[in-house]
């Protein structure tokens, strides 16, 4: 992709498909405060639509941007492009607003459904009013039983993770090793096994079919909200041979789903019990919830690459940026390292009921969310016109986006040390401090993340371990890139330094 090219010829498009339109106000936003919009001086606001497209192309961090510019027009900015809206808002009182008090109003709306389309269908991600909230009730159940909290699926791929990090040692051990890559691997083989019921093995082969489709799909479909008018700029072609690559591996699990549920239904003695155990994955759930007209294949094939997305990049996104920290920070992984060793000991392997003993633990990932959200902002529709809660004016139709990564930051909430990793002030003394809708790592409201205590449990489970194994250092001269996607990663990934732990017995 040229970047030349592709920048001229978004301007060009823009520039040919828009005229001036004047619009009379309506009595709402007669009384109403005007968003704060940065400055333009060019027709159709073409210079700072430039601009961004260019500082992207160039791999700048679009959230620190962001943070520079509500230094400048304050906490909720209207990024005006094309006579279009696009409202950010990070005060906790708006958030509140859009996804609880007036949430029926922000929907994902027909412009970040058609962007997803393609990728996601009509999944639940991908979705609003009764689809969305037809998938959520089915899918609710799955997420709220006790299956995963034996821990056994879940470490069942941290051994796996582990297999491929003592090859790396035994072979390179000197050389750092690139860590997101590897996290990315074994949460999408984790979230598969837990999704389908079976696994991608991602982790024993690193470019399989399937996850290099997905990673395309997902990395062409970010672009999509970067560039105007993409249904005539960015490549479709290509996305679509790498989609059916996805479709044509899910569809085979399907129907392999499909024939053990008629296998089932022709068994002569089997108990409930049993029957319930069987549903060990989300699609055997949903096919034990179908009533008489079933769900199509293609449903079904939506809500799971739904959920896969969710589940394979932000708990990968969170390992990431957790290793990260902590190997910036060697006395907070000591005092880590330590509590591991206190409650669980130096090798035995964890169960749920384990994890949840180690306090300091769940404060540093917390910390880790603060920081390094994995979605850092999340875009929305509205349907009619509205006043935020500070007074601000919300057209009819336009976008309107949270931005968690800011309100995570922001020192009139969290303090002169907002920017600084310090996972105390989630200790029994400060956590009292933090208001509701200052911290959503997983949303909020009625659409708030059904995987959450699931991506907990897979982070923490695979963070214990991990440091129980291994020492694990900075990486010298190395630096992230931060990437604010769909999800938040590392652009150039999280290199470490990584070797075995001396036994206990001779420290």
């Amino acid at each position: 992709m040229n970047p030349t090219v592709l920048l001229s010829t978004a301007v060009a498009v823009a520039s040919a498909a828009y005229a001036f339109k004047p619009k009379k106000k309506t009595e709402l936003e007669a009384k109403s405060v005007a968003v704060p919009a940065p400055k333009s001086y060019l027709p159709l606001q073409l210079d700072t639509v430039v601009a961004y497209i260019y500082d992207m192309l160039m791999g700048k961090d679009e959230l620190e941007m962001l943070l520079k510019d509500m230094k400048q027009y304050g906490n909720t900015i209207n990024f005006k492009g094309l006579n279009n809206d696009f409202i950010v808002v990070t005060d906790p009182s708006s958030i509140q607003h859009i996804l609880a008090k007036n949430q029926p109003n922000y929907e994902k709306g027909p412009y970040f459904k058609g962007i997803f389309h393609d990728f996601l269908g009509s999944g639940i991600f991908n979705a609003d009013g009764d689809t969305w909230k037809a998938q959520r009730q089915i899918a609710r159940p799955h997420f709220q039983t006790s299956e995963f909290k034996d821990a056994a699926l879940i470490n069942k791929h941290v051994d796996q993770l582990l297999v491929v990090i003592d090859k790396h040692i035994a072979s390179k051990p000197d050389a750092p090793l690139e860590v997101q890559n590897l996290y990315c691997r074994f949460t999408l083989d984790e979230a598969s096994e837990f999704l389908f019921g079976a696994t991608v093995d991602a982790l024993k082969n690193e470019q399989t079919e399937f996850s290099t489709a997905f990673n395309y799909a997902q990395s062409l479909t970010a672009w999509r909200f970067r560039i105007p008018y993409w249904k005539y700029i960015l490549p479709r072609r290509k996305l679509m041979t790498e989609i059916k690559k996805l479709d044509d591996f899910v569809y085979k699990i399907i129907d392999d789903a499909r024939e053990r549920q008629a296998a089932r239904a022709q068994e002569k003695t089997k108990d409930e019990n049993e029957e319930n155990s069987r549903h060990d994955n989300l699609l055997d759930h949903f096919l034990s919830q179908q009533n008489e007209e079933g769900f199509d294949n293609k449903y079904l094939r939506d809500m799971l690459l739904n959920f896969l997305l969710a589940g394979r990049d932000t708990t990968a996104s969170l390992l990431s940026w957790t290793t990260w920290k902590l190997v910036q920070h060697p006395k907070v992984m000591e005092k880590l390292h330590q509590e591991i060793l206190q409650v669980i000991g130096p090798d035995r392997v964890p169960g749920y009921d384990d994890i949840k003993k180690l306090k300091y633990q769940k404060q540093v990932i917390n910390e880790v969310l603060r920081l390094c959200p994995p979605v850092p902002i999340n875009p929305r529709e509205s349907v009619e016109e509205d006043v935020l809660p500070n007074g601000y004016y919300v057209p009819a139709g336009v976008a309107v986006a949270y931005c968690v990564y800011a309100t995570h930051r922001l020192p009139e909430l969290w303090g002169e040390d907002a920017l600084e990793f310090d996972p105390d002030r989630w200790g029994p003394e400060r956590v009292g401090k933090i208001r509701p809708f200052m911290f959503v790592p997983f949303h909020a409201g009625p659409r708030i993340c059904l995987g959450q205590n699931l991506a907990y449990t897979t982070a923490q489970l695979a963070l214990t371990r991990l440091l129980q194994r291994y020492d694990i250092k900075a990486s010298p001269g190395f630096e992230p890139q931060q990437l604010g996607d769909i999800v938040m990663f590392s652009r150039n990934g999280v290199e470490v330094l990584i070797s075995h732990k001396r036994p206990q017995s001779e420290i």
